[in-house]
C-alpha cells in the first residue's frame, strides 16, 4: 500500500513538472524575444521560473510583480528605465496584497 502511494505522488509530481515547464518555455519564448538589456533577461527568466516552474512557492505578491516585470519590461532598452519598472511593479504588488 505504502509503495502504490508512493508511485501515485510520483506520478503526480512529474506530470506538474512537465507542465510547468512546458508553462515555463512558452513564457520565456514569448518574453525574451524583446528582451534587449541583460537586466531584462534576468528578470523575465526569474519571473517566467517563479510563476510557471514553481508557481507554487511562489507567493500571491510575487506572482503580481512577476505578472506586472512580463507586461511591461520588454522592449525596456536602458538599465535606469527598466530598474523604475521594477520598482513601480514592487509598489503595485504590495498595494494589491492590502
Amino acid at each position: 500500500m505504502k509503495s502504490i502511494l508512493s508511485v501515485i505522488v510520483l506520478v503526480l509530481f512529474s506530470s506538474s513538472a512537465i507542465a510547468g515547464q512546458e508553462e515555463y518555455d512558452e513564457c520565456i519564448l514569448k518574453y525574451m524575444k524583446g528582451a534587449k538589456i541583460d537586466v531584462a533577461t534576468h528578470l523575465i527568466m526569474q519571473a517566467c521560473k517563479e510563476n510557471y516552474k514553481s508557481p507554487s512557492f511562489t507567493s500571491y505578491k510575487k506572482k503580481a510583480f512577476n505578472k506586472c516585470i512580463l507586461e511591461n519590461l520588454v522592449g525596456i532598452e536602458s538599465v535606469p528605465a527598466a530598474m523604475e519598472i521594477k520598482e513601480v511593479c514592487n509598489r503595485k504588488a504590495k498595494r494589491r496584497e492590502k
